[in-house]
């Protein structure tokens, strides 16, 4: 399988918007996603519970988006859900969400309210190909890519960084 990378900006309308951004904000987070086995734990997590009262509306919100806006993942299950939060100019480590055998699709949803410009930081890296892309962390954007792509968040400089992660599997896999 191919790996491939694609983007749906102003994916929410902005009252959904606003309320996403604001549940990132103030939800409780625990220390830190183990992105490899050698690695320590980076940022900190918020795991996005669908039974949860608090998490339930966000949890249906965003997955039926990403449905609405990637037909093509109606033939997966979503399998696991969270937000990650990365303070001011953390470093987190490349890593992938599955083994290349696997037929999975990460997205992230940029849930930061504001966003300051290239220079401050915060862009998603692929590796790909021997090069680095890097996608901004524009508010309100969902970006897909294929799990087995080498990734990994950059820290913004200004303010911590927050991102919807949901991660969809074939039954199959």
């Amino acid at each position: 399988m191919k790996p491939s990378i694609a983007c749906a900006d102003r994916a929410l309308d902005p009252e959904a918007f606003r309320f996403v951004s604001e549940f990132a904000y103030d939800a409780p987070y625990e220390y830190g996603e183990r992105d490899n086995s050698l690695y320590k734990p980076t940022g900190m997590i918020h795991n996005l519970e669908p039974d949860d009262e608090d998490d339930k509306f966000v949890y249906e919100l965003l997955d039926r988006t990403i449905r609405e806006k990637f037909p093509e993942v109606r033939e997966y299950d979503l399998y696991r859900a969270y937000i990650n939060c990365f303070a001011p100019r953390e470093i987190a480590n490349f890593h992938v969400d599955c083994s290349e055998d696997d037929d999975q699709i990460t997205f992230i949803f940029y849930a930061n309210k504001k966003y300051n410009g290239l220079n401050d930081g915060g862009c998603t890296e692929f590796y790909l190909d021997e090069k680095i892309i890097g996608l901004p962390p524009v508010p309100n954007t969902l970006v897909k890519f294929t799990s087995w792509v080498l990734h990994r968040a950059t820290p913004l400089i200004s303010d911590h960084r927050f991102t919807y992660a949901f991660k969809y599997r074939k039954e199959t896999d």
